[in-house]
């Protein structure tokens, strides 16, 4: 590595731990993690909020304050999932998959504690990559163009097959309703209106916040209220909890090498522009199930469930750095706060950036450390408080977790609408858990749909000026070569796994005949 990186790298981690320095990361850790408490509510948002009271800030505090808002919010939203099954924000959506049920099974501590340590370990495999990848950011980040976007999306919308609770076509099928349901509003290309029914409401297409309040939140609500629960956990006490903490933090080493390769994909799909932070972890999550033996447990409560997308999650700050810093296309909604943070104070990324400002760039980069291993710390030590809540008679936290979501709703954009639509979402969540149907593709096909349909038109367009060749980009067969796995390996599994049981079946026939 350049000695000038090196140097830079130093002088930037002496800053960040240095007096008064380190107490702005602080604050802004905890800030942090009080605000994205509350469903809907992000580093994005608070980001936002604090640009104005910033501006006449010196870049170095700056820097510290707005790398601990990306750090410090994530870990939080992982907690309401695993405990209340309300995600904080979008990518912590698949994190409720398995660690709700963990928590149902009296395994709370478990839970928040593989949490706490995938994220901490997650943010540091991601920090430690961006910063061994600066020498090279421009040239890898400049490699990607729509149709790689588009294959990327296509691919993702693939993974379903994993997260469908072991049926393709019903997690197709929900993909497909969620691909639809983001398709109201505004067409971006032409400006019309598809979808609305009149509605003035649905102008601007359905939120994610109340979307995802309602098919999680509420759903689980209206459950709770009609299976008559006494506790989340079955358990009335918290001395009947099974599991530890240190049986949490075990589980990551336990699988250390799904941890690793899930922080590998947290942070490459971080760095892809404009791709967003919630696809990390889903396709993290993907991987774990697609590469799990028969025996898993996935969306019953297993460890791995857990372990991977909370890797990604984290991994993938540090990746989303890096098309920021060097080209200013944000990686997702937070680094697209922060890049207009740094512009208005006259920071501007790419050449400058990591030249006369490279210091400043490590200032952010280690102040994102220390607050991922804040909030990781901060978790761990209040786990028997928070796993408490899991024993708290559902009369008494049911009103509670509807009151987080309608203020989640509200908080969002103001509008009664929001909860509204809410409520319909979760009857809707409800009836698909019910009936088994499964509910995470309807969310991720939300999540992609934006992409999907961006990059679709631009290749589109692309091909017909022949300015792309679509099948002579590798990258592209590679996706595509994927995909095909993502389809057809279920199958193919499925049919290998019958024959072998039919085989064994005649072999103890013939047996029992001898």
């Amino acid at each position: 590595m350049d000695a000038t990186v090196v140097n830079a790298a130093f002088e930037g981690l002496s800053l960040v731990f240095s007096w008064p320095y380190f107490m702005y990361t602080i604050a802004g850790t905890l800030l942090a993690m009080l605000f994205s408490a509350v469903p809907g509510l992000n580093s994005s948002t608070l980001m936002a909020l604090a640009i104005p009271l910033t501006i006449a800030w010196e870049p170095l505090p700056l820097m510290l304050v707005f790398g601990a808002f990306v750090g410090g919010a994530t870990f939080m939203g992982s907690i309401t999932a695993i405990l209340f099954n309300i995600p904080g924000k979008s990518q912590n959506a698949v994190t409720l998959l398995d660690g709700y049920p963990l928590t149902q099974q009296g395994m709370a501590k478990t839970a928040i504690g593989c949490a706490a340590t995938s994220s901490a370990l997650g943010s540091t495999f991601g920090i430690f990559f961006l910063i061994g990848l600066i020498p090279f950011m421009r040239e890898a980040a400049m490699a990607l163009g729509p149709p790689e976007y588009l294959m990327l999306a296509i691919w993702g919308l693939t993974t379903l097959a994993a997260l469908s609770g072991g049926s393709m076509l019903k997690g197709l099928i929900v993909a497909g309703l969620g691909l639809q349901l983001a398709l109201i509003g505004y067409d971006p290309r032409t400006a019309e209106l598809r979808f609305t029914f009149g509605l003035d409401y649905l102008h601007d297409g359905l939120s994610l916040v109340p979307v995802f309040l309602g098919v999680f939140a509420l759903a689980e609500v209206i459950d709770l209220m009609v299976s008559r629960k006494q506790t989340l956990s079955g358990k009335h006490h918290i001395e009947e909890l099974t599991g530890s903490v240190w049986e949490g933090v075990q589980s990551v080493f336990r699988h250390f090498g799904l941890f690793l390769r899930s922080s590998v994909i947290g942070t490459v799909i971080g760095a892809i522009p404009g791709v967003g932070s919630s696809v990390a972890g889903f396709v993290a999550y993907g991987h774990a199930r697609q590469t799990a033996g028969r025996a898993s447990r996935f969306g019953r409560g297993d460890i791995r469930g857990l372990l991977a997308p909370e890797a990604a999650n984290d991994a993938k700050d540090g990746g989303a750095l890096v098309p920021t810093l060097a080209l200013g296309i944000p990686g997702g909604t937070g680094t697209a706060v922060l890049l207009g943070a740094l512009t208005l104070h006259g920071m501007n990324p790419g050449r400058e950036m990591l030249t006369d400002n490279l210091v400043l760039v490590f200032v952010l980069i280690w102040s994102l450390f220390l607050s991922n291993w804040i909030t990781s710390l901060l978790g761990l030590s209040l786990v028997n408080p928070m796993a408490r809540l899991s024993t708290i008679r559902t009369t008494r936290l049911l009103p509670f977790i509807i009151a987080l979501s309608v203020i989640g709703c509200l908080q969002f954009r103001g509008l009664m609408a929001d909860v509204v639509c809410a409520v319909l979402f979760g009857l809707l969540g409800y009836l698909m858990k019910r009936h088994d149907w499964p509910r995470i593709p309807l969310a991720i096909a939300i999540v992609l749909a934006p992409l999907f349909e961006t990059n679709l038109h631009l290749t589109l367009r692309l091909h017909e000026l022949e300015r792309i060749v679509f099948w002579t980009r590798p990258l592209v067969l590679v996706l595509i070569a994927m995909t095909l796995v993502n389809l057809f390996l279920p199958a193919i599994s499925s049919r290998l796994n019958a024959k072998r049981q039919g085989q064994r079946e005649g072999s103890s026939a013939g047996d029992e005949s001898e």
